[in-house]
């Protein structure tokens, strides 16, 4: 019995160790993001994109939206593209549905 409870929570402590370490990379890829706004396009765009990227959490999405943030025209598209972009859960699990950016 013990011994069940023990293996339970070492699954347990590895999930949320996972899920920690996901999390921690798409809060730096969030970052990195904001950071290249603010160079490509300024503090104005950078600041109105950081709060718009903090709702989104699905890896897939985030490459999606990397790659547009390097083929925008202007500060304008980068924005309307991260509008367009659909809130996924942070709610400890990855996501297995993504959204298309046009």
């Amino acid at each position: 019995m013990l011994f069940n409870r023990v293996g339970s929570w070492i699954d347990q402590w590895k999930r949320q160790g996972l899920e920690q370490g996901l999390e921690q990379g798409r809060r730096e890829t969030r970052h990195l993001f904001t950071r290249q706004a603010r160079r490509r396009f300024g503090p104005a765009i950078a600041a109105q994109a950081e709060s718009l990227l903090t709702a989104i959490s699905d890896p897939l999405q985030l490459e999606e939206l990397g790659d547009a943030l390097l083929s925008c025209p202007d500060g304008t598209a980068w924005l309307r593209i991260l509008h367009q972009a659909q809130p996924t859960p942070s709610t400890g699990s990855v996501p297995t549905t993504t959204s298309t950016i046009a």
